[in-house]
């Protein structure tokens, strides 16, 4: 299998990839190709030792020049059309809106995103709403075929899709940001002077003003305090002066380190680490690789930033902007000599349960279908049926839509007359590689409620007219539309809930390979005379076995089950 990765700076391919790009190679016979902007010889070594070439491709990271994204959009499509790549993951803004696109021109590549952060344009530093609007326009064409979209906090799928960048049928998955190597990282015993350390890029809304102000309150009581910066200066309209950093250095309230490759010495050296950002972060991974240290954290109540702290237990979290309440916080560390320690421990705690990189990398590979049972899906080459299959699906749903018209309008005016409205009822579902999508069907129910208020039960609330509906399965007759347009098949596991039982899990994955179905063989086996085990057996059976003669015979036991009714089949051939 060969898998595209593109990224918008060469170094994070290693600093904030590396260990992901290691899974992935090692989770198979797999071709891994990077792509990035800039010819850094160290990352490219580091990424030859792991078994990813490297591609460079022109991108200009910070830019609005539309003619320099147009030519990376022409170079990221004469790639894709050059390697073929089966998957392509993409991380950062211009990488997931021009990656996405190319990714659509390439009819074989599976698409997936990771957001780790929406970046200045929907920050408050922004003042530009056309910006956002032309941004938001531009993700919505990049995300528009991603299988799964990974965000490292709740925060920014919500902006998504306030923004109408994501849809109801996108596939959203939560990481806990880019995780961290607790053994590359490990615990460090403090030193004796209390230091307080911002590790960020040189901008405004990262709280370097508000951490300056901060120290110099502390300072005032607490003259031994220390507060270090270490970072680089960054292409963002946010960045700040750097005259305003020689007067800091000059005035004596804060040290500036410089920027380096390796952190972890300055994480040592320090007692507290600090991240008074009001920038739409998506998971720090400065504030991962201090918890992993065993450093306490003071930080914002932005998204991403939050998710790191445990309120008093591992760190605080103070509004953004206020020096005075960062202030607050710091002095608390003055007062109690024993706090950095107990917190420091906490961290660590979190960064081993919670953001154990490899915790996220498996998370990731799972999704993507590179580990577990759905990888032997994955690097299985694809079934030669699988376009003759979606051919027919086509033709058979018009066909259907079209036949079945008329009656469908019949059924649709007796519900009005027996039930009221609405007509049909729409749920989420899993599709595909866990894609969501809104399954549509004809009513059934009442909304009859208890004294209390509450729904009855479904057999108290389903209408005579619904019963019928559901004993001739004419309540289905509006999924040949998700059928039409890719969301189903007409066979295949049916599909449910994203959090049900049988979607759980590697077997779930498997499972979701493939397109869910209108029937399938656990319905024609025994269905509601199943429990989820023997359906998901069954389910899986059909998953590595199926073809379009077992289709044929699934479609004919159909029409037998809606004439005679179920029957739980003593001969269905199940293998775990």
């Amino acid at each position: 299998m060969k898998i595209v990765i593109v990224a918008s700076l060469t170094k994070s391919l290693i600093n904030f990839r590396g260990s992901l790009l290691e899974a992935i190679v090692e989770s198979g016979d797999h071709e891994v190709i990077a792509c990035a902007p800039e010819d850094d010889q160290k990352t490219i070594g580091e990424l030859r030792k792991i078994g990813v070439a490297f591609r460079r491709m022109p991108m200009a990271r910070a830019s609005t020049n539309p003619f320099a994204d147009l030519h990376t959009l022409a170079r990221l499509s004469l790639l894709f059309r050059k390697e073929r790549p089966d998957i392509v993951l993409a991380y950062t803004q211009k990488p997931i809106i021009y990656g996405g696109m190319a990714a659509r021109l390439s009819p074989r590549a599976r698409f997936f995103a990771m957001q780790s952060g929406l970046g200045f344009a929907f920050s408050e530093e922004n003042t530009n709403r056309r910006l956002q609007r032309l941004v938001s326009f531009l993700y919505r064409i990049g995300v528009a075929k991603a299988e799964t979209v990974f965000v490292f906090n709740s925060d920014d799928e919500a902006e998504m899709r306030v923004h109408k960048i994501l849809g109801p049928r996108h596939s959203v998955v939560q990481v806990p940001g880019s995780g961290v190597d607790i053994g590359q990282f490990s615990e460090q015993p403090f030193p004796e002077r209390p230091t307080f350390l911002l590790v960020a890029r040189l901008m405004r809304d990262k709280g370097l003003y508000e951490f300056v102000e901060a120290a110099r309150r502390v300072r005032a009581a607490n003259p031994s305090a220390r507060f270090q910066i270490l970072g680089p200066f960054d292409a963002n309209p946010a960045s700040i002066a750097a005259a305003d950093l020689d007067r800091w250095r000059e005035e004596g309230v804060i040290e500036y380190l410089g920027v380096t490759d390796d952190v972890r010495p300055f994480l040592a050296d320090s007692t507290v680490f600090v991240l008074p950002s009001f920038h739409r972060e998506g998971l720090p991974r400065s504030i991962l690789e201090a918890m992993a240290t065993g450093r306490p954290i003071i930080t914002t109540q932005t998204p991403g930033c939050r998710e790191t702290v445990v309120e008093g237990e591992n760190g605080f979290l103070v509004q953004a902007r206020d020096a005075g309440a960062l202030a607050e916080a710091m002095i608390k560390f003055m007062q109690d000599p024993l706090l950095a320690a107990r917190m420091g421990a906490a961290s660590r705690g979190l960064a081993e349960t919670k953001f154990d990189v490899d915790i996220v990398n498996d998370r990731v590979l799972r999704t993507i279908g590179l580990r577990g049972d759905a990888a032997c899906r994955s690097n299985a080459p694809r079934q030669a049926s699988d376009p003759v299959r979606r051919a027919l699906d086509v033709v058979g749903s018009v066909a259907g839509l079209v036949v079945g018209l008329p009656l469908g309008v019949f059924i649709a005016a007796v519900i009005v007359l027996t039930l009221g409205r609405p007509v049909f009822f729409v749920q989420k579902r899993a599709g595909r590689h866990r894609k969501t999508f809104n399954l549509v069907k004809f009513r059934t129910m009442t909304d009859a409620r208890s004294d209390d208020g509450g729904l009855l039960g479904d057999e108290q609330r389903l209408a005579s007219f619904g019963r019928f509906l559901r004993r001739s399965r004419l309540d289905e007759l509006p999924e040949l539309w998700n059928i039409l347009v890719g969301e189903m098949a007409f066979v295949g596991p049916r599909p449910l809930l994203s959090h049900s039982l049988p979607n759980q899990g590697s077997r779930g994955e498997e499972r979701l390979s493939i397109r869910p179905g209108l029937t399938g063989w656990a319905q024609v086996n025994g269905n509601t005379l199943l429990d989820d085990g023997q359906k998901l057996n069954l389910d899986l059976w059909y998953v590595k076995n199926r073809s379009l003669g077992l289709d044929l015979v699934i479609l004919l036991k159909t029409a037998g089950v809606i004439l005679i009714g179920e029957r739980l089949s003593k001969t269905a051939q199940v293998r775990e």
